[in-house]
């Protein structure tokens, strides 16, 4: 049955191509020409325009004449100045030649203009006249400045010793070797109630006018640690102190500011309780030694009032027990 069906699809096939064939055999496409040789590019129409041609050329007698080549424009010369070397060769060396007059350059600086005999003195008097009212203003004002200090008592002069500064460092060193002793006192002993404060010069402990902690002080900085950690139910008050010299308000300051420097010192390093420390500036007040009026025009006196009042310029620790119950 296969057989039959596909029998019958070769046959219906090959009767399609010849149709397929005949139909194109008559078909004509346009475009192209009837000849004998069809062509696959149809026929193009080129139209020219007319041509003269020399009758010589289809003799053949004579040639054509060649084209004659176009005429180049004739460059002019340029006209340039005549240039002057600036050196001359010969044998190998060079010879600068002479300027000529046209190489010489002017100045562009003039002369200096000439200065009147009276314009020089006109500036001498202005100068004289400003240095006169500069000199009258620097009096005035040492005047104003003397006039505004406040005025003191005037006292006999005090003879002054050979050495201030050395007397007052063998001062502090005495003060802070009395610190020393009773602190190693309180340490051995044990801290008891009603016990006086123990004072620390503030020269030993600091630089001048600064709060600074000298590193001498910190042998007696470690031993008033270890009596704090040995007494944690006391509470320990540090209270600067300075002298009646200066500002009463840079006085408070700086008398905070070495206090506050005592305590973080003793916190930081030898790892105290800091509730249990506190820290107070008083400035100057509560004074050991009483001021004296000093003559403020006189270095000599102030130098004087400084060394006695040397005690005043100190800190204290002081300490405070629990309330009895």
């Amino acid at each position: 049955m296969i057989r039959k069906w596909l029998f019958l699809g070769l046959v219906l096939s090959l009767l399609l191509h010849v149709g397929l064939i005949m139909w194109f055999r008559q078909t004509r496409l346009p475009g192209f020409n009837n000849g004998p040789v069809n062509r696959l590019v149809p026929l193009r129409v080129f139209n020219v325009k007319d041509i003269t041609i020399d009758e010589k050329l289809l003799d053949g007698s004579e040639k054509a004449e060649a084209p004659k080549p176009e005429a180049k424009p004739v460059i002019k010369p340029l006209d340039l100045p005549d240039e002057h070397p600036m050196a001359d060769v010969t044998q190998g060396k060079l010879t600068p030649a002479a300027p000529t007059t046209t190489d010489i350059v002017k100045p562009i600086a003039t002369e200096k203009p000439a200065v009147e005999a009276s314009e020089v003195q006109t500036i001498a008097k202005v100068q004289d006249s400003a240095q006169q009212l500069m000199e009258q203003d620097l009096d005035s004002v040492n005047a104003s400045l003397l006039k505004d200090q406040p005025a003191n008592a005037p006292h006999a002069e005090i003879t002054l010793p050979a050495s201030t500064a050395g007397d007052s460092a063998k001062s502090d060193a005495a003060g802070m070797a009395a610190a020393s002793g009773r602190l190693d006192s309180l340490l051995s002993h044990g801290l008891h109630s009603g016990d006086a404060p123990v004072t620390m010069p503030g020269g030993a402990l600091f630089e001048f006018d600064k709060s600074d902690l000298r590193t001498a002080a910190i042998e007696q900085l470690r031993l008033l640690g270890e009596i704090i950690k040995r007494n944690p139910n006391v509470t320990f008050s540090i209270e600067g102190y300075t002298d009646s010299f200066g500002d009463a308000a840079y006085n408070v300051q700086l008398s905070q500011a070495r206090a506050d420097a005592v305590r973080t010192w003793l916190v930081q390093n030898m790892d105290v309780d800091p509730s249990h420390v506190t820290a107070t500036g008083y400035g100057a007040t509560n004074f050991i030694v009483q001021p004296k009026t000093v003559d403020m025009h006189s270095q000599a006196s102030i130098n004087q009032e400084e060394l006695v009042e040397q005690g005043n310029r100190r800190v204290e620790i002081k300490f405070k027990f629990p309330a009895a119950q």
